[in-house]
């Protein structure tokens, strides 16, 4: 018996890569343009914010449009991995009901599902950077930028793992939260400069943890630097407990969870 239990633990993670791929491929199903959808929405959404603040409001900042671009994408990558998250034990309700697996891999499944569009759209972002801004950044740079993407990963995890029992029950949380995201993308530095922000505002901006992850992202890509460290130190510290108790709080409230879906 303890055999077959270690057998399935090997087997999770080919799972979650399963379950990614096949959301992944029905979530453009019987669509035209198919999984170029991927690219095309936030790149239209680019195009519109370039335009309307390249032009009226940002036009001395040479750099804003590759900025802005990386702040869109890792916000949506952020925003809709947050949204699967939650309502993906009610989305796999019908799996859940006929198959045990354990909750997490399911959240997991759901946001990684969001991983790979995302890693789609980095693609044109490291496009843009070396063929048309000709930004070459080192590889200690990169190496920067893709550990702030994997805590903006584990942010969106966090929240997922807090809220997808608690969708199952108050199935009006994901309208909240797509209004809670809307203020947020307002009051992250994405489609403004931080430096734009006065001085006497910029440290409430850091209560949203994105503006710290899409700003030293920012850096360590198009200004060949790695910023503070400290930030990212207490970043780190503060993010574990909240990780732990994330998961801790997912294990309590989803012993029988299947009894409300």
């Amino acid at each position: 018996m303890q055999k077959a239990k270690s057998y399935n633990k090997a087997h999770y993670w080919a799972v979650i890569w399963m379950l990614a791929r096949t959301d992944l491929k029905m979530r453009y199903q019987g669509s035209w343009l198919g999984i170029v959808w991927v690219f095309l929405k936030p790149f239209c959404l680019f195009l519109i914010l370039n335009f309307v603040f390249s032009h009226l409001f940002f036009r001395d900042t040479p750099t804003y449009s590759i900025r802005l671009l990386i702040g869109l994408i890792l916000w949506s990558f952020f925003a809709e991995a947050s949204m699967m998250g939650m309502i993906s034990l009610v989305a796999k309700a019908p799996i859940l009901k006929k198959v045990y697996l354990p909750k997490w891999l399911i959240i997991v499944s759901s946001t990684i599902h969001s991983g790979l569009a995302f890693l789609f759209n980095l693609i044109i972002l490291f496009l843009f950077l070396f063929l048309y801004y000709h930004i070459f950044p080192k590889p200690l740079n990169i190496l920067a930028f893709f550990l702030y993407v994997i805590l903006i990963y584990g942010i969106s995890l966090i929240f997922s793992f807090f809220t997808a029992a608690l969708y199952v029950r108050l199935r009006d949380l994901n309208q909240i939260w797509e209004l809670l995201l809307q203020v947020l993308f307002y009051a992250s530095p994405i489609i403004y400069p931080f430096t734009a922000v006065p001085a006497n505002v910029r440290s409430l901006l850091y209560l949203n943890p994105m503006t710290l992850l899409i700003e030293h992202s920012r850096i360590a890509l198009i200004d060949h630097c790695i910023a503070r460290t400290d930030h990212l130190i207490i970043f780190i510290i503060i993010f574990i407990p909240f990780l732990l108790g994330s998961i801790w709080f997912l294990k309590k409230t989803s012993v029988r969870i299947i009894e409300h879906m």
